[in-house]
């Protein structure tokens, strides 16, 4: 059941923020981007195993290891974009948490062009 121990983790550590936040701003803040750090790291076993899982699937299918790769980089930088901008947006930090999400965003479009380049090589050899 470790959704009921991330969920206890994530209450407990918004409880002491928030019994902390009045006469101490900046301890209050920590505790919560260490809380939301300590779930990451949590499901980071849980996220090896859906990688290894989509290796294998990829494997079997024959699909081109290479794209896999580039798939598994999107993914990953659309994780640690969004979990760094929540992580700014709780420090109140919105402007720099939405600047993550662009560099997040351009990144991904960077990763994605050998895929785009594939497909659009494949429409012309089919057309």
């Amino acid at each position: 059941m470790e959704i009921l121990q991330i969920t206890a983790l994530g209450i407990i550590g918004t409880l002491l923020s928030l019994g902390l936040k009045k006469n101490s701003p900046t301890i209050s803040m920590m505790i919560g981007l260490v809380t939301g750090v300590l779930i990451f790291l949590f499901m980071a076993d849980y996220l090896k195993k859906v990688v290894e899982m989509l290796v294998k699937m990829t494997q079997s299918a024959g699909i081109n290891g290479e794209y896999m790769r580039i798939v598994l980089k999107i993914m990953g930088i659309a994780y640690i974009a969004r979990f760094g901008g929540e992580l700014c947006k709780d420090a109140g930090e919105n402007s720099v948490a939405d600047k993550i999400d662009m560099a997040g965003k351009i990144l991904i479009a960077a990763v994605s062009a050998p895929i785009i380049l594939a497909f659009m090589e494949m429409v012309q050899n089919f057309i």
